[in-house]
């Protein structure tokens, strides 16, 4: 048996074909009407509305108040230690305590969710579920956005109209996208497949959607985290049709840079790169242990996940507390609890903290690379954000991957969350992308 590497997956070729899925029926939280539409008349896609069983969201509430705290670790001076060791026991048991008290997600989600139009399109056998709002102006951009882990679909509902109808917003009407925001497979309200499935892969399924399903011969697409390497993979086999990619990270990129590797590629190699490499290798060994448990071993953490709803809370609250742009702002100035709460009991709700795991466990076959020699060709806006897992990259580090830069933007503030983190600052980049296809 091969010995597993991280390097060595990022490294290797990608592999052609795909696992086969096999799709459950719709799950029994959603209450999808009978009604359905056809763009085209090529694919149905079937309205429908969240409607969690009151049985399920009294559970989760029982299991929160149920759960055993216990006195979170100090230092020698008697203070608490905080985030110094991963979860905030303090903040956690806070949270957990307004999660009972206050939190309601029929008010503070489930109704959100609904004032959108809501669809599912079976498409290979999986449902995929689908947010569209169809844009102000004459001549519309069809965007897709995909998004990562572990956030969702929930993450944009606050920039869909922002981007959809910018004139309510102070903008011009003829700056309006046609917003698709689809949740992954194995997210939430889209079906997972039987075993895990690349991101390459789905990314095949979202090009059916936007053409087949929807209708559009081009559109542009954006991803961060998951969703870039996603959106990436589809601008470099459909240049057709994807006329514009927009994104935050830099995956799947030249093979001979492997993440956090401390490499840069062949020679010439400037300063700024070589900086940049060994400050992604030293993030890495830092910050990464759990990209490494969710790729090798995600089926042993969803076993205590799946049964935890603290603990699945404290897993994904982590993450946005250490990914997030803390330099001018207390964690709690950036995210709401409803916030945080919002984007856990999605997973809960619909039981797919498991699966949403296995965009991971498929890096084993599917590692987000390019294929050596060869580069993204579409126009491509890179913004890069003050994440603190992803040092900026220099641009002619990009360039390795990257051919057709139309857009290059660093932002002053920011992490890896700017939907939450700086909304007005993501949405005008977006726009201001769009505006190059008009």
């Amino acid at each position: 048996m091969k010995t597993f590497s991280w390097q060595g997956i990022f490294a290797s070729a990608i592999l052609a074909g795909m696992l086969a899925t096999t799709v459950p029926a719709i799950p029994t939280m959603m209450s999808a009407t009978e009604q359905s539409f056809a763009t085209n008349n090529v694919i149905k896609a079937t309205p429908f509305q969240v409607k969690i069983p009151q049985e399920k969201l009294d559970y989760i509430s029982r299991r929160v108040r149920e759960y055993c705290w216990y006195e979170p670790a100090k230092g020698s001076d008697g203070k608490s230690l905080g985030w110094r060791y991963g979860t905030d026991i303090t903040f956690m048991q806070e949270l957990a305590n307004y999660w009972v008290k206050k939190y309601n997600w029929r008010l503070s989600t489930e109704a959100s969710i609904n004032r959108f139009k809501n669809y599912r399109a079976n498409i290979d056998r999986l449902n995929l579920h689908f947010i569209i709002e169809k844009g102000s102006g004459s001549n519309p951009q069809p965007l897709l956005i995909i998004h990562g882990w572990p956030y969702s679909f929930l993450s944009y509902l606050d920039v869909i109209e922002r981007l959809a109808h910018p004139e309510r917003f102070g903008g011009n009407a003829s700056d309006g996208f046609d917003v698709i925001v689809v949740s992954v497979p194995g997210y939430g309200f889209s079906d997972a497949p039987k075993q895990p499935m690349g991101l390459g892969e789905f990314g095949r399924l979202y090009h059916k959607l936007m053409t087949e399903v929807l209708g559009y011969n081009q559109y542009i697409v954006h991803g961060g985290d998951q969703g870039a390497i996603s959106a990436t993979f589809m601008a470099l086999e459909f240049t057709q049709a994807v006329k514009g990619l927009h994104t935050s990270m830099l995956f799947p990129r030249h093979p001979e840079a492997p993440f956090g590797s401390g490499q840069v590629g062949p020679a010439p190699v400037t300063e700024a790169e070589r900086q940049f490499a060994q400050a992604e290798a030293e993030m890495f060994n830092r910050e990464m242990a759990y990209i490494q448990t969710h790729i090798t071993r995600p089926e042993t953490l969803s076993v205590a996940m799946m049964d935890s709803p603290v603990g699945a809370a404290s897993w994904i609250t982590e993450k946005y507390y250490s990914w997030a742009d803390k330099r001018k702002r207390r964690f709690e100035d950036i995210f709401t609890r409803d916030q945080l709460l919002n984007e856990v009991m999605l997973y809960l709700v619909t039981d797919t903290f498991r699966t949403s795991l296995w965009t991971y466990a498929a890096f084993q076959h599917e590692p987000p690379v390019l294929p050596k020699g060869q580069k993204i060709t579409v126009p491509t806006a890179v913004t890069q954000w003050q994440d603190a897992i992803h040092p900026i990259r220099p641009r002619k580090f990009v360039n390795r991957s990257m051919a057709n830069i139309t857009q290059w933007t660093v932002m002053p503030q920011g992490g890896h969350f700017p939907f939450y983190e700086e909304r007005d600052r993501y949405v005008a980049d977006l726009i201001e992308f769009g505006r190059k296809f008009r």
